[in-house]
């Protein structure tokens, strides 16, 4: 009777280590896959955000920036830094990229991933919303929200104005230094004529 009773519970539990195995070994073989493919995205968005950067350099932050702003790259040929963010908006996280040139002001932003409400909140992530933002300066003056959609607006914004935050710690020398870690280096396939970021 033990017996039998103690069958199933051993067959379950070496069916579970099967299969955990078989996870373990599945993702041993597909982590490295799955991380080239999310920089190969990081660096597409990047270049999609300054597009006359040579390299992007990663930026140490070890200085007291917003918890918002997770990581930071410096370009190569000093055109200016992008500023990866993750802010909470009304259904869940806002993952924004920031570019932001020499003299203090955005070339461009956009939206990474996001989990707000389809539709109600897609101009949010779309243009004229998104557009406003070039040529702004950390006062971000005359940004309009999205009507029915205030929240996220308001979230993008405050990411935005977190991304400026660590800018100006970084220009005045705060805490912060150069990992020395290149990535981006990417093969344009076709010539970009040579002009100042806005």
């Amino acid at each position: 009777m033990k017996k039998d009773f103690l069958l199933p519970i051993i067959s379950l539990s070496c069916i579970c280590l099967f299969v955990s195995g078989i996870l373990a070994a599945v993702n041993i073989f597909t982590k490295p896959e799955i991380e080239k493919k999310a920089q190969e995205r990081a660096e597409l968005a990047m270049k999609n955000i300054i597009p006359h950067a040579d390299k992007f350099i990663k930026v140490d932050h070890p200085g007291e920036i917003p918890k918002s702003v997770t990581d930071i790259y410096k370009t190569s040929n000093n055109v200016g830094y992008i500023f990866m963010i993750k802010v909470q908006g009304y259904g869940g996280d806002l993952k924004l990229i920031c570019g932001i040139n020499n003299d203090g002001v955005i070339i461009k932003v956009d939206e990474l991933e996001h989990t707000e409400t389809k539709g109600m909140t897609d101009p949010v992530f779309r243009d004229p919303h998104e557009s406003q933002y070039i040529g702004k300066d950390k006062n971000l003056h005359f940004i309009n929200a999205v009507t029915g959609a205030t929240i996220s607006s308001n979230a993008y914004k405050r990411g935005i104005q977190d991304a400026f935050t660590a800018y100006w710690q970084i220009i005045n020398n705060t805490p912060g230094t150069i990992a020395g870690e290149e990535i981006c280096e990417i093969e344009i396939p076709f010539e970009i004529e040579s002009e100042e970021a806005p």
